[in-house]
């Protein structure tokens, strides 16, 4: 069970990095030719397209520095930080209180 938890995490992990990262690219006008900035977009585009017109929310500009403040990034974010963490308890077994664990500890 250590080895899902640990794989989950990372791929939580591995998430919240493409979509926090989208939204701080897109925020701060990050040079699109880059191919760091290039990847990280283009990757995250599968992870944050369910969340596009959830609230028929529309991308703004921010200031002269031709940023983008991405509303689906941002809720995409907030969603699985939520539901990993919430996945993350459950596999550690502290979702319940460390019920199974406390059960295993004292019969032995």
């Amino acid at each position: 069970m250590r080895i899902l938890s640990t794989l989950a995490g990372l791929f939580l992990t591995f998430l919240l990095f493409m979509t926090g990262g989208r939204f701080v690219l897109l925020l701060l006008n990050a040079n699109k030719d880059n191919e760091i900035v290039h990847w990280i977009l283009s990757r995250s585009d599968f992870w944050v397209k369910p969340f596009f017109d959830i609230f028929h929310l529309t991308n703004k500009a921010v200031g002269d520095t031709g940023g983008v403040f991405e509303p689906a990034s941002l809720i995409a974010f907030i969603v699985y930080v939520i539901v990993g963490s919430i996945i993350l308890s459950v596999l550690s077994g502290s979702f319940f209180g460390g019920f199974g664990r406390r059960r295993i500890l004292t019969e032995v």
